[in-house]
Parts: C-alpha cells; sequence; structure tokens
C-alpha cells in the first residue's frame, strides 16, 4: 500500500480541524490527492477498478456505517423470557408441576408442563417474528439508501452506488445533492451548501478555495463543482454522528386509530368478567341463603372457580391481534410496494394513500417517458420543422456559436451506463440538446469545447428562475450563455442573430416568435430559448441576474417527450376511482394543454398559468380551485400553495416533486412522491414514498395498496370482533346456567381459540393481495368509521348464527349428536364446533361490501390457504389426541363431519347477510373552508383522513428495531399486563380447584 501515503487518522483530523492553513502546509487538494493514490483531475486510476478497489477499501473503510448489530435468535429468546408476567408464568408453571406431582403422580404433570409449552409458544413466536421483521427493514434500508453517485474515475465521467464511493474518488457535486462522503473543494461554480444538520450553524455556508471542507451528509443548496473524497463510512463526519444515533419509534395514523377500539373491546371484556362473578356469587349466597345452608371452608373453592371462569372472558375479550394485524399488513405491503417500484420511507403513508382525493403530479418523467428529443426550431430569422433541416442550413459560424451554448451552458456528460453502452447523463433536456449539437456541420467535440472555455460563473437553474446562464473565459473575451424558458429568456433579448450578425428584434418579430413558441406548445413540444452575449469582467456574485439583459438569440427549439404508454389507462383509473388528476409544470401553458389532454387530465377543467394563480384573491381562488386541471409555469411555490389550498378544501393530497424547490410541496402533502431517477436528494428526504421508475403508473399501484391496508385491517376487525362477541357470550351464558359456574370453553382450549383469531386470523386477512376492484370505488371519507354498518351487519349476523349453533349444541347436543351432557366428549364437541365456526367466518371476512362469492381470489392468496389448513391440523391433532392436556376426547368422523357443516353453515348464512341492504353513511365530497385561514392551535385540516382512528400499540418500527418491543409494552402496558397476569391465575388454579 506504499502508494497511500495518508492515514485515516491524519485524513480525519485534518477534516475535523476544519484547518485551511493545515491544509495548505500539506500541498493543498493536489498533495491530498497523491496521499492517497488519486489525481484530482482523472480520479482513481484504471489498475485499481479491475479489483473494486479493495486494496484502498482496506485502508480507509467502506462508505457504509454499518447498523447496530442485530440479536441473534437466542438473544431475542432470552430477552422475551425476561418478561415480568412471563416469568410469573413459569413460577406458577412449576409450582403447579410441583404440587401436581406430589398429589397425582400419573396425570399431575400435565397442568405445569401446559403452562411451560404455552411460555415457550408465546416466546417463540415473538422472537421469530421480531427476527424476520428485523432482517427485513435492514434490506429495506440498503435498497432505500443506495443511490446512484457521478464520479470520475481512470479520467472517465461514469455513476457508481454510493456504497462504492472510495477515499480517493472525484465526485460531482450539484445543486440538490446531499453529499455523499467528507471530501475537499477541488472546483467549486458558486457552491453553497446547508451544513445545519451537522452543525446547528442555519446561514448557508459557501464552498471554495478559502472554505474548501465539505461534511458528509449536508445539502448542495446552490451551484455545482466537483470534490475529492478523504473520508467515508464511520470515519466520515455524517457516519460518526449516526453511531451516536437511533432513530424514533415510528406509528402510523391507522394504528392509533385502532388503539382507541382496542382499548374499548378490553373494558368491554373486563366489564363482562365483573358482571359474571357478581352474578355467580351473588346466586351462590342466595342460593345457600334460600336453602339454609351455612358457609364452610370447601366452598371458597367454588368461589375460587367463579373468578377463574370471570378470568377466562376477559383472555377472550383482550384483542391482542390487533397492533399485530396492522404490522403485518404494513410489512407485507411495504415489501410487495417495493416491487411495484414504491419504496416507502414513512410508514403512514402506505395507508394514508389509500384516502387519497386528489394527486397534483409533475409532466416530465412521471407522465411523460423523459426521453427527450428536439424535433424542430427557429435559428436565424427561419423556422424549420426538422433537425435535419436545422443542420444542413446552419453555417459553420452559427453552428459553433449553438454548439458552444450547449456545451457549456450544461452540466450532463458522456458516460457509459449500467448496461455499458456510452451516452449522455444527467438532465434529459440538457442530454437531448447535448445529442442535437452532435448534428451540427464540423461540430467540435463537447469536452474539447469545455477545455477551451474556463467557467467564471454559473447561476443554476431553478423552477423559479426557469433558466440557467453560465459565464466563460474564452482567450481575452468573457461570454455569457442562457438557456431558459422561451418566453422569459425572449424576453431579456434585444438582438438575434441573423447570418452570423445580431440583429435588433423589432415588434414585428417578437409577435411572430411569440407565434412559433405557440405552434410548437400547441404539438406537444416543450421550448427552450439559446441565447448569448459578450461581457467586460467585473464582479460576477454582485452583477447576479443583470448579467442576463440585452441578450443575442441564438434560436428556439421544440423538444419532444412523448407521454407514457401507460399513462392514460393509468389516468382513467384514478378518475373511476374518485381521485383527481392534475399535472403541475414548469412548462408553457400551450404545452402543458396538450400534454394534460393527451393523459386524459383536462377534461372539462381549467387551465391557469402560475403568475395568474398566485395574483388571485382568496375568495376567487377557492371557487376555482377544484375546477383546476392544470397548472403551467408553476414556481415551487405556486405548487405550494395549490397543495395546502386543497388541504384546507378537505382534500387528502398527494404530489410528486423531483427538484429541490419541490421539497416545501412534499412536505405540505399528505403523501409526497420523490422521484428515484430525476429526483434530488432533498426531493427524496422530503418526500414519504419514492417511486422507483418515476412513473405515474407506479404511483396508481401506491392508491391501490394504500386501500388494501386498511381493508386488510377492516377485515380482522370484522373476524375478530365476531369471535369476541361469541366468544364472551357463550362463556357468560354457559357460566350463569351451569350449576358449577364454569364455562363450557376451557383454558387451554381458550389459548388455541386465541392463537386462531390473534396471530393466525392476522396472518391470514393482513397478507391479502390488492385487486383491481379497489379501484372501482371512492376514497374513504376522513371521518369515516372503522367498522361500517355493513361490517356491524356482518358482525352482528354471524353472531347470532354461530351463537345459536354452539348453545344448541351445548344445551341440546341430542338432537345432533349421540353424546352424555357434561361429558369431556361433550365439551370436545362444543370446541370442535367453536373453531370450526371460525375457520369459516375467516373466509366470509375476506369480503367486506356485501360480495356474494367470498370465495372469489382464494385461491391466490397461499398464505391465507397454508394458514386455514394449518389451523385444522392443529386442531385435528388437539382434540385426536390432547386427551387431559387440553380437555378433549377423540371424536367419531361423523361428529368431524356434523362439526364441519354446522362450521360451514356460515358460508350460505353470509350470502343471506349480504343480500339485506344497509345504507352507509355517505362521505360528504371535499368543500371550501368557511374561512381561508385556520385558527392558531385548531387541529391541522385535512392532516390525515384516518385521524379518527389509532391503535393497541405503537408497535410498526418494532419492525426495524427489536428493542422498541420493551418501549412498546410500556405505551399501553396495562393491557397485555392484565391478559397475561390473569392467565397465571387461569394456569394456576383451573386444575387444583376444579
Amino acid at each position: 500500500m506504499a502508494q497511500f501515503k495518508l492515514s485515516v487518522e491524519e485524513l480525519t483530523a485534518l477534516h475535523q480541524s476544519r484547518d485551511n492553513d493545515k491544509l495548505v502546509k500539506l500541498g493543498g487538494v493536489s498533495k491530498i490527492a497523491a496521499g492517497v493514490g488519486s489525481d484530482i483531475q482523472k480520479g482513481i486510476p484504471e489498475k485499481e477498478l479491475t479489483d473494486g478497489c479493495q486494496a484502498r477499501k482496506s485502508k480507509y473503510g467502506k462508505n457504509f456505517v454499518e447498523p447496530p448489530i442485530a440479536k441473534t435468535l437466542p438473544e431475542l429468546i432470552w430477552e422475551g423470557l425476561q418478561d415480568s408476567t412471563l416469568i410469573m408464568l413459569c413460577i406458577a408453571s412449576f409450582v403447579s408441576l410441583a404440587l401436581g406431582l406430589w398429589e397425582d403422580p400419573q396425570t399431575g404433570w400435565i397442568e405445569g408442563t401446559a403452562i411451560l409449552i404455552a411460555v415457550v409458544v408465546v416466546v417463540l413466536v415473538s422472537s421469530l417474528n421480531d427476527y424476520h421483521k428485523e432482517i427485513q427493514f435492514r434490506k429495506l434500508n440498503e435498497k432505500k439508501n443506495n443511490t446512484q453517485i457521478k464520479v470520475i474515475r481512470a479520467g472517465e465521467q461514469r455513476q457508481v452506488s454510493i456504497y462504492d464511493i472510495n477515499v480517493g474518488d472525484v465526485v460531482g457535486i450539484e445543486t440538490g445533492d446531499i453529499i455523499c462522503a467528507d471530501g475537499l473543494v477541488i472546483d467549486a461554480r458558486n457552491i453553497r451548501c446547508d451544513e445545519s444538520a451537522m452543525t446547528g450553524e442555519t446561514d448557508q455556508i459557501k464552498k471554495d478555495e478559502s472554505h474548501p471542507f465539505l461534511l458528509s451528509g449536508t445539502q448542495v443548496t446552490e451551484g455545482f463543482g466537483k470534490m475529492l473524497v478523504i473520508a467515508v463510512g464511520k470515519n466520515s463526519e455524517s457516519g460518526r454522528a449516526m453511531a451516536l444515533l437511533s432513530k424514533p419509534a415510528e406509528s402510523t395514523p391507522l394504528q392509533e386509530k385502532l388503539e382507541a377500539l382496542a382499548d374499548k373491546i378490553a373494558y368491554f371484556g373486563l366489564g363482562a368478567a365483573v358482571t359474571i362473578l357478581v352474578i355467580l356469587i351473588a346466586k351462590f349466597l342466595i342460593l345457600n341463603w334460600i336453602n339454609g345452608v351455612a358457609f364452610e371452608l370447601h366452598m371458597f373453592q367454588v368461589l375460587v372457580k367463579y373468578f377463574i371462569t370471570s378470568i377466562t372472558i376477559v383472555v377472550v375479550a383482550v384483542p391482542e391481534g390487533l397492533p399485530l394485524a396492522v404490522t403485518i399488513a404494513l410489512a407485507f405491503s411495504m415489501m410487495k410496494m417495493l416491487n411495484d417500484q414504491n419504496l416507502v420511507r414513512h410508514l403512514d403513508s402506505c395507508e394514508t394513500m389509500g384516502g387519497a382525493t386528489t394527486i397534483c403530479s409533475d409532466k416530465t418523467g412521471t407522465l411523460t417517458k423523459n426521453v427527450m428529443t428536439v424535433m424542430r426550431g427557429w435559428i436565424g430569422g427561419q423556422s424549420y420543422s426538422t433537425v435535419d433541416e436545422i443542420s444542413k442550413s446552419l453555417s459553420r459560424e452559427d453552428a459553433k456559436l449553438l454548439s458552444q451554448s450547449i456545451a457549456i451552458n450544461s452540466t450532463a456528460y458522456e458516460g457509459k451506463t449500467d448496461k455499458g453502452t456510452t451516452e449522455f447523463i444527467g438532465s434529459k433536456t440538457e442530454c437531448a440538446l447535448l445529442n442535437f449539437a452532435k448534428l451540427f456541420p464540423g461540430a467540435p467535440n463537447y469536452k474539447l469545447i469545455r477545455t477551451n472555455n474556463v467557467q467564471e460563473y454559473v447561476i443554476p437553474f431553478s423552477s423559479a428562475r426557469k433558466r440557467m446562464s453560465t459565464v466563460v473565459k474564452s482567450g481575452s473575451e468573457y461570454h455569457i450563455y442562457t438557456k431558459g424558458a422561451s418566453e422569459i429568456v425572449l424576453n431579456n433579448c434585444t438582438h438575434y442573430l441573423r447570418q452570423s450578425v445580431p440583429q435588433p428584434i423589432p415588434e414585428n418579430l417578437r409577435k411572430e416568435l411569440a407565434q412559433v413558441i405557440e405552434e410548437m406548445a400547441a404539438n406537444g413540444l416543450r421550448t427552450l430559448c439559446l441565447a448569448y452575449k459578450t461581457v467586460p469582467a467585473q464582479n460576477w456574485e454582485q452583477a447576479g441576474e443583470t448579467l442576463e439583459t440585452g441578450l443575442i438569440c441564438l434560436g428556439i427549439v421544440g423538444i419532444k417527450d412523448p407521454v407514457r404508454d401507460e399513462v392514460p389507462a393509468a389516468v382513467r383509473q384514478c378518475q373511476k376511482a374518485g381521485i383527481v388528476v392534475r399535472m403541475v409544470t414548469g412548462d408553457n401553458i400551450t404545452t402543458a394543454k396538450k400534454i394534460a389532454e393527451e393523459c386524459g387530465i383536462l377534461t372539462d377543467g381549467i387551465a391557469i398559468e402560475g403568475p395568474a394563480f398566485r395574483a388571485l384573491p382568496e375568495a376567487e381562488l377557492d371557487r376555482i380551485i377544484p375546477r383546476i386541471q392544470v397548472m403551467a409555469r408553476s414556481s415551487p411555490e405556486d405548487k405550494y400553495k395549490l397543495v395546502t389550498r386543497l388541504k384546507l378544501h378537505n382534500h387528502v393530497v398527494a404530489v410528486t416533486g423531483d427538484g429541490t424547490n419541490d421539497a416545501p410541496a412534499l412536505k405540505a402533502a399528505h403523501v409526497g412522491f420523490s422521484m428515484g431517477i430525476a429526483g434530488t436528494e432533498v426531493a427524496k428526504e422530503a418526500s414519504d414514498i419514492i417511486l422507483m421508475d418515476d412513473n405515474f403508473s407506479s404511483l396508481v399501484k401506491a392508491v391501490m395498496w394504500g386501500r388494501n391496508v386498511y381493508d386488510s385491517i377492516r377485515k380482522f376487525l370484522q373476524f375478530q370482533l365476531t369471535v369476541n362477541v361469541v366468544a364472551v357470550s357463550l362463556a357468560f351464558i354457559g357460566a350463569v346456567t351451569d350449576e358449577h359456574g364454569e364455562s363450557p370453553l376451557k383454558p387451554v382450549q381458550l389459548l388455541w381459540v386465541n392463537l386462531i383469531m390473534d396471530t393466525m386470523a392476522a396472518l391470514a386477512l393482513a397478507t391479502e393481495p390488492p385487486s383491481s376492484a379497489l379501484l372501482d370505488r371512492k376514497p374513504y371519507g376522513k371521518h369515516d368509521p372503522l367498522i361500517t354498518r355493513g361490517m356491524w351487519k356482518n358482525i352482528i349476523g354471524q353472531a347470532i348464527y354461530q351463537l345459536l349453533i354452539n348453545l344448541l349444541v351445548l344445551y341440546r347436543p341430542h338432537l345432533l349428536f349421540d353424546v352424555e351432557p357434561g361429558s369431556i366428549y361433550h365439551i370436545t364437541i362444543i370446541f370442535n364446533t367453536f373453531v370450526m365456526c371460525q375457520l369459516f367466518n375467516e373466509i366470509n371476512s375476506r369480503k367486506l361490501n356485501n360480495e356474494l362469492n367470498v370465495f372469489s381470489g382464494l385461491f391466490d392468496n397461499a398464505i391465507f390457504l397454508g394458514i386455514l389448513g394449518f389451523t385444522l391440523v392443529v386442531q385435528w391433532i388437539f382434540v385426536e389426541f390432547g386427551g387431559d392436556f387440553t380437555s378433549t376426547r377423540p371424536l367419531t368422523s361423523s361428529d368431524w363431519f356434523t362439526t364441519f357443516l354446522l362450521g360451514a353453515g356460515g358460508i350460505p348464512w353470509g350470502v343471506m347477510l349480504s343480500l339485506l341492504p344497509v345504507k352507509e353513511k355517505e362521505t360528504p365530497a371535499p368543500v371550501a373552508p368557511r374561512s381561508a385561514s385556520r385558527p392558531a392551535g385548531s387541529p391541522k385540516v385535512g392532516a390525515s383522513k384516518w385521524n379518527k382512528a389509532r391503535t393497541v400499540i405503537k408497535a410498526v418500527n418494532a419492525l426495524k428495531q427489536p428493542l422498541l418491543i420493551d418501549r412498546i409494552r410500556r405505551r399501553h402496558s396495562y393491557v397485555p399486563f392484565l391478559n397475561k397476569l390473569l392467565k397465571v391465575f387461569l394456569f394456576m388454579l383451573t386444575k387444583r380447584f376444579v
């Protein structure tokens, strides 16, 4: 490693000191580059690239910060056993085991062993769940952070993964980038950085030779240039900071919505338990008083038995599966959405998209292919219908000026793609212009033009300015080259080039040019004006935008960016789903209207320009905003204003954006979509979801997945509430009417029922894939109830059926079975009938909206079928081989068939329920706000479609960090603690006193 003269420690000390004098003493940036075996012009040499710079990585490290070491499965199991309630269960099991073996060595071991097995199952299931979720999210985060970086290696420009950045790399940086590693400025063109994330300094810091230190993780807010990487990964500023930080738990609105519901269900169960306890004790005391029986010590066992019965009801009622269902639904959706080119950064965006009522979409790259080609132009006072006509007609002098304008005023470059082909990389507009310049007669190579013209100053492109300018020194002269929106740049031109000679622009020519621009735009072409002038040497920064006046127009070109083939159909899908699609673009209004018509966006609505929009009074704004379908020549402020006003109209707004200036609108929207290909790092950081392919149709898939998440939770709720009502009612009625006050379902059986209706049902119903039918209905209203009237019809209807069947089996078993009432065989039949009812109701719960065919799509869901099969097999083992351990006896084949038929009867019963008409509460359409402003302290209007709903445990971030489970338990610890505590008593006392 002789070529690596500088050590990691020396480079770290240099960067941490940020001492320019120290840098000068070391010989400046070029000597630092030599000290790490690199070159500020050519970058890392070719010989190192063959093995992926392994020697360099060994010396200086990789540009990857290792996440905290994940706990192994044994560690997670051990951590799970530290739970205080599980410790109590273990103690109870050993006490029960010891007492049982002492009293009855043959069967006394059953109770204690059952408790121990229950503890092992609980710990194993939760630990395995946490372990797999941690692995999934590590993979997802690696994918999310893997961006492409422009570098120079072996003298060639190319793109590499951020994880492949090495010390010694020469990296290109520009406006909107987040700096990928610590570095030193090599070439700064008006670079300013926002270092507030690392230093707390709110002012933008200028970077040049006197301030050359660049910090990883900070944002480039202005300018462009190159830097030499001197620290990566854990040795960089952001790497050291990340080692000290951990992200806070992330919760979703839907989870918090279910939280209140879960508490209500738990209180319902607790109320039922207290009621039955009071009734049973009162019944016992009154009967004893009537019969004149005095209280004796052995009667205490009866009271304990009543207490166990009430505990059983609470165990059944507590809805432990609610948070698991949300967790599974969101995790499943996030992983599947990645396959649909949606990289989810914030979990709540999954569900919020299901309620989106409007989408404000960019045009370029999202609605169009972002494959741009110059189609026609106006140059030298003449219009050309093809680029071939232009190349044939251009004089060498005009071609030279146009080539210089295109090559100099651009950041695009020629490089190798991932496929190994050589093409221009960068802004698609600039790539189109560079390809156009290749056609000019005698056109020199763009690299040669850039070498012969030294950049002095750059005024970068922005969405607000809609133009870009570059000042260069050519020989002893200075020239400024400008390109941008035709009408804006043309307005700054006083002359045009005719036969290589500047001529004043008369008024009639201006009108002609306006007509040329209008004609190009009417054909869906994006128009750009190219201009230049010679300027005297001066203080460029002080002159600023005044340099862009008095320009000479070189020409106007029309660039075609065709609409994506799949976009018109995707827009129609949105409209059918009750979502208004609006196009927000910086293009000319005529171009924008043409593209919007091709996409199917502009129908009977309004097309408006940004300046006219922002000038409207609020009353007029509120009147027309629902009808705006196209906004052209929009600035970032216009987009932000449109989003916030739509929110005040009670819309749930999704927005797409790719530029740094789009960040405010992305943040303001309910769901912000950034572009994975064309988007800047700032835009990605401000967004909730990254469209990996920049495609509008992928956004429609996000809507479908969002609705599916909400439906999945509703399906699970419909199933679990039915089980809760039936189980609690059956236990209540059975205990009150039984002479011994016992529930017909035994404790160990109830644990299995809990597993069916919690973990198994959550896994089965929360992993239903979405269907296109989800887009055949309007969005959910922000204030829609979580449980609809139709769901209540199904819950109550199925509960009535199941209760009637189970009570029939409980009180009149001889009508269907040859069994002795009250025997263990009878109890087994009741238990099996109850479980069969739940299995078939799980199939019924797959549909929410009165669909008659509940089997539709069933065989496309392998997980659901697997869960049903697994449950049925385990139930068979439970019944046939459980014996005293599960309080069951083997059933005959005819009794199995009868209980199966009784459960299956829930399917035709469900069809009958679907035919009963129930009028749902109508969702009001978004309306204009009563006042233009929101009172201070009032809730954020339209902040989330689901603000009404919040869930039992803020558990989703447990997907990322298993350590957060402890925090989750503490959040609402009384619910699981109460449940487990009651189970302790249940297991300890059932066999002892009953």
